[in-house]
């Protein structure tokens, strides 16, 4: 019997790393995937990778 995080990495190739970031949802907007240690922006409807995504998502313009 093998533990299940082994043959997750055997099957995609992905080398194990002990602080792998865990990816907790995708950005509204351009849906990209946000990871626990990401700088995001959260609002009532949802999450975004960045400010510009967030200003995009909901039709904001610069001055």
């Amino acid at each position: 019997m093998t533990h299940p995080e082994i043959i997750t990495i055997e099957k995609m190739g992905i080398p194990y790393s002990a602080d792998e970031h865990i990816k907790i949802g995708e950005c509204l907007y351009c849906e990209s995937n946000i990871y626990e240690s990401s700088d995001t922006i959260e609002s009532t409807d949802g999450m975004f990778c960045d400010i510009d995504c967030c200003h995009e998502y909901y039709e904001i313009r610069k001055r």
